[in-house]
């Protein structure tokens, strides 16, 4: 007989799991695993992978042979949080819809959970665990992804993780949890004397669903037990704020895109219109760097505004965020029903928070505009929405302008400030490849496609709230090729953080 060690790995390193007696919304989450849940999420596989109609004599052995002892827990290191979701419900509430506030608490481990469970189990308990175990998706609530397998006892198959917990306190500061764990099945027999309603047998008592213990009015399941685990007080780490260090804020860049969808109140049917482009992205870059507060003169958020920690611009080949309008709805005239934010350099912590806060922007005409988070992640995974490819991070090697492009300097007629010299000049600088031949300026007067958005450019507006006007007044529609494929977005020139100078790959030559 071999000693049972479960090791879960958590897919997505999020663990959400709300502890017995506790409303989801009081942000707790059931650390470590309790007995009680694991054997329940074993059972549930039988039903839902396996076929069962129902449980097999083994796995009664084994349940009632897990029973018996309190299991071992090997920690990784993890963080907790929390997320806050205000859900839509029916109603309205001075004129919105009204909402109720849920909070979903998850903890974040860094490294494999090792269970070891001191239960001696016979070749057919094992040979069943080896079927259950690698069928299990998820512990917890259904967020909670896992992948989980049998290990070895006397094999060092993986560096097991060094936080011990045990139900016997091992040092002064530790700290209890109450966790979880199926009676013995001799004392649950004795126990259910004086409880006639409850079930037969700990197999049966395991299997209860939440509301049936509910309406029994159990004050905890029936056959579960509490039992007195002690964490060491350093288990769980505590979430930097991003305030505390640098460090903390390089060293988290997993996400450099974020795609919002703009809305108008119920008596505005329309959205700002892509001619005004400019002082829009203006107006939703103050709303986001609101949600940032005073850290933003410290530099603590470059990535969003594009100065270092002295106050002065970024010069890293353009690496904060660009504020990119989208319209995605293809509206006639166009307008603005999308933003992407996108940072080369990717989002901190700090940033990523106030990508999460902001609900709301201006722009001319309209009171407020509502703005709503769809989703953050890498540029790859907004290459199409809704199984619509988004033109503006497409690749190719032929870009056409979709906004206009505004030389950043006074053009001159020689010389490196010529606009096909300005232009290679911003290509240089955001470390793009070189062009295949000079850079093609459509006249307003061309009775072509290119044309006609050329003398459409002259609408765009090339002033915002407070900022200066471009050296340049001269506005154009440019095609440019370059030797190798190059991939969106494509952002040149003057104003091309704010949705000026925007490019989209050419699909097909124009009329």
């Amino acid at each position: 007989m071999t000693m049972i060690r479960l090791i879960f790995e958590f897919a997505a390193r999020g663990y959400h799991a709300t502890p017995w007696g506790h409303h989801v919304n009081e942000g707790l989450v059931e650390w470590p695993p309790s007995p009680w849940r694991i054997l329940r999420a074993l059972i549930s596989v039988g039903y839902t992978k396996m076929g069962w109609q129902q449980v097999p004599q083994e796995m009664a052995d084994l349940v009632e042979l897990m029973a018996e002892q309190e299991p071992m827990y090997r920690l990784p290191r993890a963080t907790a949080g929390h997320s806050r979701h205000y859900m839509p419900v029916r109603g309205l509430k001075k004129g919105r819809v009204e909402t109720s506030l849920v909070i979903d608490a998850f903890l974040e481990a860094d490294g494999p959970l090792v269970v070891d469970w001191p239960a001696r189990a016979d070749e057919r308990m094992l040979q069943l665990l080896r079927e259950l175990v690698p069928r299990l998706s998820y512990l917890g609530r259904a967020e909670s992804r896992v992948k989980v397998r049998l290990g070895s006892n006397d094999g060092p198959d993986l560096k097991l993780p060094e936080i011990i917990v045990t139900t016997e306190r091992q040092q002064a500061d530790y700290e209890p949890v109450r966790l979880l764990a199926p009676m013995r099945a001799a004392e649950y027999t004795a126990w259910c004397k004086d409880f006639p309603g409850a079930p037969k047998n700990l197999l049966e008592a395991l299997q209860m669903e939440t509301g049936d213990v509910q309406k029994g009015g159990w004050n905890m399941p029936p056959g579960a037990r509490e039992v007195v685990y002690w964490l060491p007080c350093d288990a769980m780490e505590r979430p930097q704020s991003g305030r505390e260090t640098g460090m903390a804020v390089k060293s988290r860049r997993e996400f450099d895109t974020a795609l919002f969808v703009l809305s108008t109140n119920f008596r505005r049917s329309v959205l700002p219109l892509m001619e005004r482009a400019y002082p829009t992205m203006a107006l939703f870059r103050k709303a986001l760097l609101a949600m940032i507060g005073d850290l933003q003169v410290s530099g603590a958020c470059p990535e969003l505004t594009g100065k270092d920690m002295e106050g002065a611009p970024l010069r890293l080949e353009h690496a904060h965020a660009h504020y990119i309008p989208l319209c995605l709805s293809r509206s006639q005239p166009p307008r603005i029903d999308h933003v992407l934010v996108h940072a080369p350099m990717g989002f901190g912590p700090i940033a990523e928070r106030a990508l999460r806060r902001i609900r709301r922007t201006w722009a001319k005409g309209f009171e407020e505009v509502a703005v709503t988070l769809v989703a953050l992640g890498q540029r790859e995974f907004f290459s199409s929405i809704g199984g619509e490819r988004v033109m503006e991070l497409s690749s190719g090697r032929v870009w056409v302008s979709r906004t206009p492009f505004v030389p950043p300097r006074h053009l001159k007629r020689k010389g490196k400030d010529t606009l096909q010299g300005q232009i290679r000049a911003e290509l240089e600088a955001r470390g793009l490849p070189e062009l295949a031949c000079e850079p093609v300026v459509t006249s307003p007067t061309a009775g072509t496609e290119f044309g006609r958005q050329a003398l459409w450019f002259r609408h765009f507006a090339l002033t915002r709230q407070g900022g200066e006007a471009p050296p340049e007044s001269g506005i154009y529609h440019v095609t440019i090729q370059f030797k190798e494929e190059v991939r969106g977005p494509l952002c040149l020139g003057w104003g091309s953080h704010y949705g000026l100078g925007l490019f989209v790959p050419l699909t097909s030559q124009p009329e």
